[in-house]
């Protein structure tokens, strides 16, 4: 057993504050040679400092927050330990382009969140983090298998900001959270961003010596804004002049790791692109569960209940003229 808050240990000496009080009578004698003997009485009292003691202990012990061990468990599966870096610039909070018809398109950040949340329930054995990204890396959640706490970073992950896109940033933090946790022998980023800011040399350095020494697979999926050329041209640009999401694709391109680029002009072609990446990363996997151990705090709080009733049937105790009421 542990205690998440020791230092309520520390009011333990309280437990001895009924021996040192001591208490009062209804009424006052001047000479107690002329009350009678009365031993159930003395015994009753001595109860009653008792229970109230233990009592008190059991509240202070139930402050202290007792918990059992975390217990360990391995476990096997198909899936992936994969990091969500996600765009949180202003422009996310656009519609797509929209459809055929003519019709208003849905909000990018929100299909995102429905696309993604979908994708996370759908497979229960992979381990996520999330990153968030503007003009500087966003933090979200660490690689884990708590659904709850990835559904509120997809949802924080996925709200507007600032008017800026620092992949470098997103990125070099999301490598960063692999290095929390073992490998479990499938391990992926994926990128959503609607555009691509400039890497300089010296993070496109750190960034491919850090993707190759973890073996990462990437897949990037690039919601096009209007007007803006696709990744997969084959339009030659001066060298001045490429586009900063091609010259992102080529980078991609030349670490020489597992590499998949998507286009989404809408939340369909998103879901195509989801479904794809789900298809791709289902490898059997090893992975560590933590149980949380039990909290015992509830049991002392149960117990101080019972000890505090049962005081109040000792203190309605009383006899009057020999006979116990």
């Amino acid at each position: 057993m542990v205690f998440l808050t020791p230092w309520a240990l520390l009011l333990l000496p309280i437990t001895l504050l009924p021996f040192w009080l001591k208490g009062h009578q209804g009424k006052v004698y001047t000479w107690l040679e002329m009350m009678p003997e009365d031993k159930l009485s003395d015994r009753l009292n001595l109860a009653i400092k008792v229970v109230t003691a233990l009592l008190l202990a059991n509240i202070v012990i139930a402050l202290a927050n007792p918990r059992g061990h975390d217990e360990k468990i391995q476990r096997t599966g198909k899936g992936a330990q994969t990091v969500m870096v996600i765009d949180r610039s202003v422009s996310m909070d656009h519609p797509f382009t929209g459809d055929n018809s003519g019709n208003v398109a849905e909000i990018k950040s929100v299909a995102a969140r429905r696309i993604i949340s979908q994708f996370i329930d759908s497979r229960p054995n992979d381990m996520m983090g999330v990153v968030g990204f503007t003009n500087s890396a966003l933090y979200g959640v660490k690689i884990t298998t708590n659904r709850d706490a990835i559904h509120s970073a997809i949802i924080a992950a996925t709200s507007p900001s600032l008017n800026q896109t620092n992949i470098g940033a997103g990125l070099t933090e999301g490598i960063g959270l692999f290095d929390k946790i073992e490998n479990s022998g499938s391990r992926a980023i994926i990128l959503l961003s609607d555009g691509a800011g400039k890497l300089s040399p010296r993070v496109k350095f750190l960034l491919s010596q850090r993707l190759k020494e973890r073996k990462l697979s990437i897949y990037w999926i690039m919601l096009r804004e209007p007007g803006e050329p696709s990744i997969f041209t084959k339009e030659v640009y001066a060298e001045d002049r490429v586009p900063n999401s091609i010259v992102l694709h080529k980078y991609f391109q030349s670490l020489g790791l597992k590499y998949n680029a998507y286009e989404a002009e809408d939340a369909e072609s998103l879901q195509s692109a989801i479904r794809d990446i789900d298809s791709r990363e289902k490898k059997a996997i090893k992975y560590i569960e933590t149980i949380a151990g039990y909290d015992y705090s509830q049991v002392f709080i149960i117990i101080a209940l019972i000890l505090g009733l049962l005081i109040l049937t000792i203190k309605n105790l009383t006899i009057k003229d020999g006979v116990h009421e």
